[in-house]
Formats: structure tokens, C-alpha cells, sequence
């Protein structure tokens, strides 16, 4: 058995790697909650407000600083003894969760160029099919964290992100429904159904990180 603390060690014999992979991290943590505010700035307040403007803006240097750590950890990857297969899932970990952010930031650049009417009725399900896609991330994050920590806590959490992503199916689904029994004109059902679906994939994208997460634990525990 490959155990956690073996992990653990080639890892940490770049100290300033292992720092930087749970910063990173973090910040996709970071960014899933800026991502939740952006859109309630959006409701409240409108496109065109500063509050939204500045929700915006703070997701982009989040998706700025995560750039930035993502080529640090990529760079020293490569110059460390890190066995190549351990460096490799790692380097892959780190490229599909900076996805994450990028999906995030791209949807809200999407929101201000575009600004969609948002009908009252469907905005408590996207508030809920938020929530699911934060419930999502966040249990990934926890997956991918036990990857280098404690293998014995991969599984786990890699099931409570395949329930949460399905929660978050269902929110998306339920949201659509309630959204075209509206008066909204189609043209406008359709644009906000886009962002529905891309708001989902954000949730499809975090599920298959931690699927591939427990692809690595279970080359290292058999």
C-alpha cells in the first residue's frame, strides 16, 4: 500500500510547492464565493452597478492570483524529484481545477456583456442551483486536499460530490422548467437558459476532478 504519508513526503520535498498547490486551492475557494456574490450583486443591484462591476473585478484578480500559482506549481513540478507519475497527476489536478475559475469568470463576463433579464420567479432556483454548484467545488476541494493528506478520506468525499453535483442537475432542471412557464419572451428564455446550463457545467466540471482524483488514490491504495 502507497499510504498517505508517502504522498505526503514527495510532495513536501518542495516546501514552496506544497504551499502553493493548498493556496491554490483555496483560492478556487475563494472564487466559488466571490462567484455566488457577483450574481446576488446582480439581482440586487443590477448590470450596470458598481456592485456588480466590483464583484466582478474581484473574481478576475482571484482568477489572476490562481494563474499565477497555478505556473509557479507547474515550474518547480518539474524541477523536483517528484516521482513522474505522482508529478504528472498532480500537474493535472492543478490544470483541471484552475478550469474551474476560468468557467466561473468567463460566465460572468458573459453576465456583463450580456445582462439578461432575471424574472423574479427563477430567482430563488438559481440562488439553489448555486448553492448546489458551491456544495459541489467545495467537497472537491475536500477530495483533492485528502489526495495529499489522507487517501483514506478520497472515496468519501468523491461521493458526496457525485449527490451534490446530481442536486445540482436537478436545481438547473427545475430552474429551466420554472423559467419557460414565464411570460419572459423566448429570445430571453433562451439567452437565460445558457446560463443555467453553464452555471451546471461548473458542477460537471468538479465532479470530474474528483473523479480523477480517486483514479489517483486508487493507483496508490491497491
Amino acid at each position: 500500500m502507497f499510504g498517505f504519508s508517502r504522498i505526503s513526503t514527495l510532495l513536501s520535498q518542495s516546501q514552496s510547492t506544497e504551499t502553493n498547490v493548498f493556496l491554490f486551492l483555496d483560492q478556487v475557494t475563494l472564487a466559488q464565493h466571490k462567484f455566488v456574490y457577483m450574481w446576488q450583486m446582480y439581482l440586487t443591484h443590477g448590470a450596470n452597478s458598481d456592485e456588480f462591476s466590483n464583484a466582478l473585478a474581484e473574481l478576475q484578480a482571484i482568477e489572476h492570483e490562481a494563474d499565477v500559482l497555478k505556473r509557479e506549481i507547474e515550474q518547480t513540478l518539474y524541477r523536483k524529484t517528484l516521482i513522474p507519475d505522482l508529478r504528472g497527476d498532480v500537474a493535472s489536478l492543478i490544470d483541471l481545477t484552475d478550469r474551474l475559475i476560468n468557467r466561473q469568470e468567463t460566465i460572468g463576463l458573459h453576465l456583463q456583456i450580456e445582462k439578461p433579464l432575471i424574472p423574479q420567479a427563477v430567482e430563488a432556483d438559481l440562488m439553489v442551483l448555486l448553492k448546489a454548484v458551491g456544495n459541489t467545488i467545495d467537497h472537491t476541494l475536500l477530495c483533492a486536499k485528502s489526495f495529499f493528506t489522507d487517501l483514506q478520506r478520497v472515496q468519501e468525499y468523491h461521493q458526496k460530490v457525485i449527490m451534490f453535483e446530481s442536486d445540482a442537475d436537478k436545481a438547473c432542471t427545475r430552474a429551466k422548467t420554472i423559467l419557460f412557464d414565464t411570460d419572459l419572451p423566448l429570445i430571453n428564455k433562451v439567452q437565460l437558459r445558457y446560463f443555467f446550463d453553464r452555471i451546471d457545467q461548473v458542477a460537471n466540471l468538479a465532479e470530474d476532478i474528483s473523479d480523477r482524483v480517486a483514479i489517483f488514490t486508487l493507483k496508490r491504495v491497491q
